[in-house]
């Protein structure tokens, strides 16, 4: 019974079925989801400037 239960709610279909996911895609399109993600930020403006704060060695 536990083992069926978490077999369930492991599933991707499970996850988008309550919103936890915003897409299930075929591996063989994962390039084309990470280079439409890298071209989407490099739209995006910055807000601030990226601080590095002090860095101690």
């Amino acid at each position: 019974m536990i083992r069926s239960k978490y077999e369930e709610t492991n599933s991707p279909y499970y996850a988008a079925a309550r919103l936890w996911l915003d897409a299930i895609i075929d591996p063989l399109e994962t390039r084309t989801w990470i280079s439409m993600g890298i071209e989407a930020a490099q739209q995006a403006p910055a807000e601030k400037v990226f601080n590095m704060g002090e860095l101690q060695t």
